[in-house]
């Protein structure tokens, strides 16, 4: 991690997990597509629950970040006994949140899909969707903790494999479970929701043998684990403002269901296959984060900068071709992609739209994407949540509120692309800002001095040397 080169650790490291990413999108995909067969109300109220989801996997994945981050930047020090603790702390986070999360959820389930924009029309679908969903929540905490834990000591093969075998898990027993074969009896929506907690039990228990059997730097000592406040906040440092910046896209997306759902719920289903859709063109920017997190936490904490900037360089530039990539096909090919999710012709018009609308800028949000990863690498994790807040409270929230009434639903969808732009120009200055501080040159100096033009230039022929 500290002497390879950073083309070839990012090649390494990120190439399985994009391929394992964009397999695990596809096969996601085919959850929607079986649940799409039921209709666009049973697609628009399984919609409706996807803040639910986000919320759990957001709470699951903050707490990761700030795990990797820890782990990576601890073993980059060689403090291979404060990483292991620092594992241990997030398996106990992840359990905890597991058990007190569903039962606030259960408590509050109807007045959360009302807050979500719900009917009466859906919502006996919506709800027993996301009862299902609650009561299996530890078993998406715990796979996605351990998941970030071999992800800090540099492994980015393995998660992605536990999560592939749960998703084609998930796929295998959608059918049987929705439609019904044999002695199992159709169950609709529920029978989804059923296919994907038992799914996350069977990842749980492989990323509990994985972790066990496949150790690296961390010896899973329980001599090592050490109850401390200060390793906790050292997660939440970097944790904390992720979980912020989920939240509050959990908040907007439920706001924008609410708009949705005042056009139509077609608009809402509309939504949801479009949201599927992106989610794929992001699978392998994601997986290049997976990569370019632990190169930048193990080079910082070991004091290389240099090293810090070359890994920013090269993986923004690949992050723009890749979503350069998916502009294209979004753009160009829309209908041959929706077509694949609806027989409904107002849905299929929709989702077109949608698709153009929304992607005009998402080239830029490559860039943007690991920006805000590499600043959670090196422990900068509040400049992190300001960037992400801004593009989601500050862009975003506001143009929904604004376009909508102007334009209809083609405000609804603008608002995802000029939020994308503002982003972009906002991570600017404060790529310019982190690139000061990697600077390693004291005293207040003029921007243009700071940012070092000439040197950036001299070295710039280096960075993007894929060597």
């Amino acid at each position: 991690m500290l002497n390879q080169g950073v083309a070839y650790l990012l090649a390494r490291l990120s190439l399985p997990a994009m391929l394992g990413m964009i397999l695990f999108s596809m096969f996601s995909l085919a959850d929607t597509w079986f649940v799409a067969r039921l209709g666009p109300d049973h697609l628009a109220a399984l919609t409706l629950v996807i803040p639910v989801q986000v919320l759990i996997t957001s709470m699951a994945s903050a707490t990761g970040v700030g795990v990797t981050s820890l782990i990576g930047r601890a073993l980059g020090r060689g403090q291979r006994a404060y990483a292991d603790n620092s594992a241990w702390h997030g398996l106990g986070l992840s359990i905890i949140y597991g058990v007190l999360l569903p039962l606030l959820g259960l408590a509050y389930i109807d007045e959360l899909l009302y807050c979500f924009g719900c009917s009466s029309q859906i919502l006996l679908m919506s709800k027993g969707y996301m009862q299902i969903l609650l009561i299996g929540a530890v078993f998406t905490f715990v796979p996605i903790i351990l998941c970030s834990v071999i992800q800090g000591e540099g492994n980015t093969l393995l998660p992605v494999l536990i999560s592939l075998a749960g998703i084609i898990s998930n796929v295998i027993l959608d059918p049987i479970f929705i439609f019904g074969i044999g002695p199992v009896k159709a169950m609709g929506l529920n029978g989804a929701a059923l296919a994907g907690v038992l799914a996350q039990v069977l990842a749980t228990a492989l990323a509990g043998i994985l972790v066990i059997q496949k150790k690296h730097f961390l010896s899973w000592s329980w001599a090592n684990f050490d109850p401390s406040s200060r390793v906790l906040l050292a997660i939440y440092k970097v944790g904390f403002p992720t979980l912020v910046m989920e939240l509050a896209g959990v908040l907007v997306m439920g706001y924008m269901n609410r708009i949705l759902a005042g056009f139509s719920f077609t608009a809402v289903a509309a939504l949801g296959i479009f949201l599927r859709i992106r989610s794929m063109m992001y699978m392998p920017v994601f997986g290049l984060v997976q990569a370019a997190m632990p190169i930048a936490a193990f080079a910082f904490g070991a004091g290389n900068h240099e090293r810090v900037k070359e890994t920013i360089i090269k993986a923004s530039l690949t992050a723009f071709v890749f979503m350069s990539a998916a502009w294209y096909i979004m753009q160009f090919h829309p209908l041959s992609i929706i077509q694949y999710f609806s027989h409904d012709p107002a849905l299929t018009i929709l989702g077109v739209n949608c698709m153009r609308l929304a992607t005009v800028f998402i080239p830029l949000i490559g860039p943007v994407l690991i920006l805000n990863t590499v600043l959670q690498g090196v422990g900068r994790g509040f400049t992190a949540m300001f960037l992400s807040l801004c593009r989601q409270l500050g862009f975003f929230l506001p143009l929904l509120i604004i376009l909508p009434p102007q334009l209809g639903l083609n405000g609804v969808w603008l608002a995802f692309s000029i939020s994308e732009l503002l982003a972009a120009i906002l991570a600017f200055f404060i790529f310019v800002h982190l690139w000061q501080q990697l600077q390693n040159r004291p005293g207040r100096l003029p921007l243009f001095t700071q940012l070092g033009w000439l040197y950036f230039f001299q070295r710039l022929y280096t960075w993007l040397k894929w060597r």
